[in-house]
């Protein structure tokens, strides 16, 4: 017999200015995965329904040796089902929490700065 031992550690990391993360290896959000590269994270609610989408945010050269941002089509990253919490004061700065669960990295926790609730995922969060 053999014994696994929990890997579950979770850590915060800050986004840019604009809620940019970079995620350097795939990370699992609810039942999708994201591959490497750099989303804007934005929040959305329906009716009673929370949704956070993830945004590819590309980079296109243009003529001068200055980068050109460039978004990718909404739907093409990926929008996922959340449950939100309320938080306990205003969130002063966004943070997107990461644990590791089965040698692969999970996004567990968005906090958006100027909202006052914490969006949860769960593996059981639907992608819309």
């Amino acid at each position: 017999a053999a014994a696994v031992a929990s890997e579950h550690h979770e850590r915060s990391h800050k986004t840019g200015k604009k809620g940019e993360i970079t995620l350097t290896q795939p990370t699992k959000v609810g039942d999708r995965v994201l591959q490497p590269d750099t989303y804007v994270v934005q929040h959305r609610s329906s009716g009673t329904d929370h949704f956070v989408r993830f945004v590819e945010l590309k980079k296109a050269e243009s003529w001068s040796t200055e980068w050109n941002v460039i978004y990718t089509e909404p739907d093409n990253a990926g929008e996922v089902k959340c449950r939100i919490e309320p938080a306990t004061a205003p969130i002063k700065e966004t943070l997107v929490y990461i644990a590791r669960e089965n040698g692969l990295d999970r996004i567990t926790k968005i906090t958006i700065k100027g909202e006052n609730v914490a969006h949860i995922f769960g593996a059981e969060s639907a992608v819309r």
